[in-house]
């Protein structure tokens, strides 16, 4: 009877858990895990006039997290999950975080989703500031057409910022994720690949988990497109 009991305790957390999510994809932060973000938007460069897009935006969660300490920013999520990014999921978001910062993050900040592929993100070209990818890279199996897109909706003087897991010196791992099966980025490959497609590192940061890279344009390196 004691295990029965145990086990009808547990489903009922589940439950109640699942039907009580305030949105249905991501982490759902509370006022004391979104105060990591203030540094974190510091460091991005984040301020009033913007225009900033996120690749692997989920449901938008870790944008509205953002915007609860942002004014008069222009946020484009991007992903090819449109079961997690809709219209529908993204409000859901936007109401949470808004209650969570005591007004409306939407009022303050613009908020656009645009549905992209593997290989393109179907943004605006020359539009963006900054650009996040946070702990995507490694999931992009087309990286060298993904790049050129990215290169292509940076302005000139944008900054594109990678946060994910590294391994370094040769290093081998796949993520932790039983979802994921890819492989985590080997730094110094990457690196290599990033100047290959007219990206350079002027920046990082190990303060926010995952580490994160800062890039510039600059020209491609590719001689061919055999790389």
């Amino acid at each position: 009877m004691k295990a029965v009991f145990t086990l009808l305790v547990a489903f009922l957390v589940f439950s109640c858990s699942s039907i009580f999510r305030p949105y249905p994809c991501g982490p759902v932060l509370d006022k004391e895990g979104v105060q990591v973000f203030k540094r974190q938007n510091e460091f991005l460069g984040l301020k009033p006039g913007v225009v900033f897009a996120d690749i692997g935006a989920s449901s938008g969660y870790y944008d509205a997290a953002m915007a609860v300490f942002l004014d008069s920013v222009t946020f484009y999520l991007n992903d090819i999950d449109q079961h997690c990014l809709n219209e529908r999921n993204l409000n859901k978001v936007l109401r949470y975080y808004s209650k969570l910062r005591g007004s409306s993050i939407q009022t303050t900040n613009s908020f656009r989703y645009i549905i992209g592929t593997p290989t393109q993100t179907n943004l605006p070209e020359n539009t963006f500031d900054v650009i996040f990818s946070n702990a995507t890279m490694h999931v992009i199996d087309e990286l060298d057409s993904m790049l050129t897109d990215l290169h292509r909706n940076l302005k000139p003087d944008g900054s594109l910022y990678i946060r994910d897991e590294f391994v370094y010196n040769g290093e081998s791992k796949k993520c932790g994720s039983k979802t994921c099966g890819h492989f985590v980025l080997q730094y110094e490959p990457f690196l290599q690949r990033m100047n290959q497609n007219g990206f350079v590192l002027n920046g990082e940061s190990h303060e926010f988990g995952y580490p994160i890279y800062k890039f510039s344009k600059g020209l491609p390196q590719r001689e061919n497109n055999s790389n």
